[in-house]
């Protein structure tokens, strides 16, 4: 899913726009393994990119797990398949631990943030990549309105922000004004991916979210998860 997400054709953009350095805030990064995750594909596939990534969670005790940058191999899987490859180029394995390899480990930095805080987009600067993913279906609607306000304030023109985990309904208000445009690349296949863990009866969980259809007037802004900040040059 994230090789889907942050395609070749987003990276040829912005590096178009003559981004030097790539800048990604990752919020509600848990233990930390999406942003591993973000840091081992970019490195894995373009070598001589230059990036940082500044991630964050709301709660102090995960942001020690991600910072320790250690963990088992149950961690890491969470009872799916994880490439081998993934695996090797990801973590150095000590025993039966398996920690961040070094020059990942230096592409990020972990730290303790709340999302509604106004103080956030101070914090943080604009970036030209913002995830939050999984974090807006577990706020209260005007809190989740709230968070995405600030979310639009930490994300460049032009930038990209990836929104996974959000009412649909809500997605489709906000970001039409906001003005974000759909990324209109693979959005049914990532969707999906992401709905793997919903079980069948979906509208009995509060994320929840409905299969794709095609049926549906506004199905690419509404199933889409990646949107362009406005602004570009």
């Amino acid at each position: 899913k994230i090789c889907d997400q942050i395609s070749d054709a987003i990276l040829d953009e912005l590096l178009r726009q003559g981004t030097h350095r790539l800048m990604i805030n990752v919020f509600a990064a848990s233990n930390g393994s999406e942003a591993w995750s973000i840091a081992s594909e970019l490195s894995h596939r373009r070598p001589g990119l230059d990036f940082t990534i500044r991630a964050s969670d709301l709660h102090p005790e995960l942001v020690e797990v991600a910072e320790r940058a250690t963990y088992t191999m149950q961690e890491i899987t969470q009872g799916s398949s994880v490439p081998i490859g993934f695996i090797a180029r990801t973590f150095d394995q000590i025993g039966d631990r398996y920690v961040v390899k070094p020059h990942l480990r230096a592409r990020v930095s972990f730290q303790q943030a709340d999302l509604l805080s106004p103080d956030l987009p101070a914090r943080f600067g604009q970036a030209d990549l913002v995830f939050a993913q999984n974090v807006l279906f577990h706020l209260a609607p005007q809190l989740a309105r709230t968070a995405f306000e600030n979310l639009l304030r930490v994300v460049k023109p032009g930038g990209r922000l990836f929104l996974d985990g959000m009412e649909l309904d809500m997605r489709v208000e906000l970001t039409r004004r906001a003005g974000l445009e759909p990324f209109d690349y693979k959005v049914r296949e990532i969707y999906s991916c992401a709905r793997r863990h919903v079980p069948e009866n979906w509208w009995d969980y509060y994320y929840g979210s409905e299969p794709y259809s095609f049926f549906s007037s506004e199905r690419t802004r509404r199933y889409c998860t990646i949107f362009e900040a406005g602004g570009a040059t």
